[in-house]
């Protein structure tokens, strides 16, 4: 079994400099993502699973998998409690 991450869809996304800022427009959580973690808001959109989530991040930079995995799991999780981004089933 695989879980689809995306955004919920509410959120909207802003570019500010060289961040990304989520908002939910709803609730009035936001969020700013930079750096690599940026690169994940195409994918997020679209939704995508934390495998293709991992190869992402590693095709864009000079991580490993292993690496990648762990922080995208934190980060993901860290989306999930701010409500801006939702797991279902594949």
């Amino acid at each position: 079994m695989s879980l689809i991450y995306r955004f919920t869809p509410d959120v909207l996304e802003v570019e500010v400099e060289s961040e990304i800022m989520l908002l939910d427009y709803a609730s009035g959580k936001y969020f700013g993502l930079t750096g690599a973690v940026s690169r994940l808001t195409a994918p997020l959109r679209d939704g995508a699973t934390q495998d293709e989530l991992v190869a992402h991040v590693t095709d864009y930079y000079d991580v490993t998998e292993a690496d990648a995995r762990a922080d995208l799991a934190r980060i993901l999780a860290d989306l999930q409690a701010a409500g801006l981004v939702v797991a279902a089933e594949a």
